[in-house]
């Protein structure tokens, strides 16, 4: 490949990965699947419906006329301008996600060339062509792939601006409106620029103040952005909030008072409430419904539909809720969650190890009825080799820190909030870079050309073993770890 041009790698990359998410595209062709075989997952078929509500003009909601700020606006705004375009299909939001997908691997692969040289970076590029995450969810109407190329071309423009502390304010404006509308597709980066800024002033050496104010200038251009947002919700809630109404609720699933816990997961009623309302879902699609009309009178409910799922014998603590908009009820579940999180700081410590250690774990969401969990094999492969580049990289710590830094905050909110595997997807992409470096190092040792093969076919050999043989005993680990409160 020495050969070839970079501009020729970009679109080979492009071209190449357009072609693989086609072909799984036409074998499962569902707007609404994700990462669990077999099942639709809710937030895309709420995304259809507020798109197909901003398109008929009932505005930003499920329900004409009734707003609501529970989802983050640019995957429904979206799909909305495809439908402009095409009518309320699905299958039209599904080739710009086809195209937003492609584009992964090439913005991959020239964020990865300014940590790591040519080879490796074109490894990292070549394996997002495949990855099965972002195949995935390239043909499905979430935020997921939206969300990642997002964060990788803020991680891009970051790098840049930060390499110098004069010039480059275009590339610090280009870098802020990614930033500003990674935060609109989802809420979770907001950790990351905190992060930075606390490290400027710990390690920004002789000219952090200089850092410190270019960086002020990028938080305050991506605030700008979504500023028009957070106003909108205070003209119809009445109070200010962060981009969606959904994070107080999303902290509160694992911290409140709720027995037997205080985590929602850990009530049978609630799966058993999810379960039946699936169920009744499928049988209405089965008997010709659109996905949107079946849905929406089940999942499309916000945050008070959700807490109408507790049950009989948390009515009271449901009616308290009532006359509260959608925005006062985040509010008062987030003081609720912050309230519980002092209260029991042996369960909340319990809770953050837990989460920390779900967060790399090497399997699927369970699905919702059987609660089984599939082994994610192309991640437990490339985890081994994304630790052994993140450990060769610490000579050169403070040249991969912005890579740290945003493994770290998306970690970190995980951690303290809600996790599920795909929003684990911008670090599995960073992860990829790590592990290119590892698997070009491998292969660059002198001496015993074998060895690289023997060590790749003892990880991929290990990862199937466990994958065939493995689920019963990690699965009494895990459920071991999860009993401890």
């Amino acid at each position: 490949m020495a050969g070839i041009s970079g501009q020729k790698i970009l679109l080979l990359l492009f071209v190449t990965a357009l072609i693989v998410r086609v072909v799984f595209w036409l074998f499962f062709p569902s707007p609404y699947h994700g990462l669990i075989r077999g099942e639709m997952v809710s937030d895309a078929v709420e995304y259809d419906i507020i798109a197909r509500n901003l398109v008929s003009g009932g505005g930003f909601g499920y329900y004409s006329g009734v707003p609501t700020a529970f989802r983050n606006p640019v995957t429904p705004f979206l799909g909305a301008l495809v439908y402009l375009l095409t009518g309320p299909n699905p299958a039209a939001v599904q080739i710009l996600m086809l195209i937003i997908g492609s584009l992964i691997p090439p913005v991959l692969y020239v964020l990865a060339r300014q940590y790591i040289e040519p080879a490796s970076a074109l490894l990292a590029g070549a394996i997002a062509v495949f990855y099965p995450s972002l195949v995935t969810f390239s043909t499905a109407f979430m935020t997921e792939v939206p969300f990642a190329l997002l964060i990788l071309l803020a991680l891009l423009c970051w790098n840049r601006f930060t390499m110098t502390t004069r010039g480059g304010w275009g590339i610090i404006v280009n870098g802020s409106v990614f930033m500003g509308l990674a935060l609109l597709t989802r809420s979770t980066p907001g950790p990351l620029l905190l992060l930075w800024i606390l490290y400027l002033i710990v390690d920004g050496g002789r000219e952090r103040w200089k850092h410190l104010l270019r960086f002020a200038v990028y938080c305050g251009i991506a605030f700008l952005v979504i500023l028009p947002w957070c106003v909108r919700n205070h003209a119809i809630f009445g109070q200010w909030s962060w981009v969606a109404t959904n994070g107080g609720y999303t902290i509160w699933q694992r911290y409140n008072h709720l027995p037997p816990d205080g985590t929602i997961d850990s009530r049978k009623d609630v799966q058993q409430e999810l379960q039946r309302i699936y169920n009744t879902i499928n049988t209405r699609i089965d008997a010709g419904y659109e996905p949107a009309d079946a849905f929406r009178p089940y999942m499309a409910q916000t945050v008070r539909g959700y807490l109408l799922r507790l049950g009989p014998e948390e009515a009271d603590y449901i009616h308290s809720f009532d006359g509260l908009n959608e925005a006062q009820i985040d509010r008062r579940l987030f003081r609720e969650a912050i309230a519980v999180m002092f209260e029991y700081p042996r369960r909340t410590a319990i809770k953050l190890v837990k989460n920390i250690i779900k967060y790399w774990e090497p399997y699927y969401d369970p699905d919702l009825n059987h609660r089984v969990r599939r082994y994610y094999l192309a991640y437990g492969i490339m985890a081994p080799f994304m630790l052994w580049g993140l450990i060769l990289s610490v000579p050169q710590r403070r040249r991969f820190m912005i890579l740290y830094i945003t493994i770290f905050g998306f970690w970190l909110t995980s951690a303290i909030a809600l996790h599920q595997i795909r929003y684990r997807l911008p670090v599995e992409c960073i992860g990829l870079i790590f592990a290119s470096v590892a698997v070009i190092t491998l292969f660059r040792r002198p001496g015993k050309p074998w060895l690289p093969w023997v060590i790749i076919g003892i990880v991929v050999s290990m990862n199937i073993v466990i994958m065939l043989f493995g689920g019963p005993f990690f699965h009494n680990i895990r459920e071991a770890i999860h009993a401890i409160n």
